[in-house]
């Protein structure tokens, strides 16, 4: 419902999550990266035929200015694992910051009426503090 018409209708909506969900089985790896080094990163579990996010940003303070950098990966969940490449890593600068890992359902559609187009998804995310060296 809302207060403008158009008027979107009640709906009905479920969502089954993976069993089991992506787990980041190697976290303790990305409390302190070394750029030059790239990062792996494992999982297990996940939405079949999804994909998994690895994320990543940091910020220092460099020559009395702050800076801040960020990347994305993005690779099959069915791969299992996938390194973040030291030339990304380079990108962002010494510092403090966090590594996340994601991953999405599939997309699944509903209807309600007084609405074009409905999706719904879920999704699960782990995230880890992390000093880039």
């Amino acid at each position: 419902g809302g207060s403008v018409s158009p008027f979107i209708g009640p709906f009905t909506a479920s969502l089954t999550f993976p069993n089991p969900i992506l787990t980041w089985t190697n976290s303790n790896n990305a409390a302190t990266v070394t750029r030059s080094s790239g990062l792996g990163v494992s999982w297990t579990g996940g939405s079949s035929g999804t994909y998994v996010i690895i994320g990543g940003s940091s910020s220092a303070t460099v020559a009395g200015q702050s800076v801040s950098g960020s990347y994305t990966c993005i690779a099959p969940v069915s791969a299992g694992s996938f390194t973040v490449p030291s030339y990304v890593l380079a990108t962002l600068p010494g510092g403090s910051g966090t590594t996340a890992v994601s991953n999405y359902t599939n997309y699944q559609t509903f209807t309600a009426s007084g609405l074009d187009s409905g999706f719904l998804f879920g999704g699960t995310s782990q995230s880890v503090n992390t000093t880039y060296n």
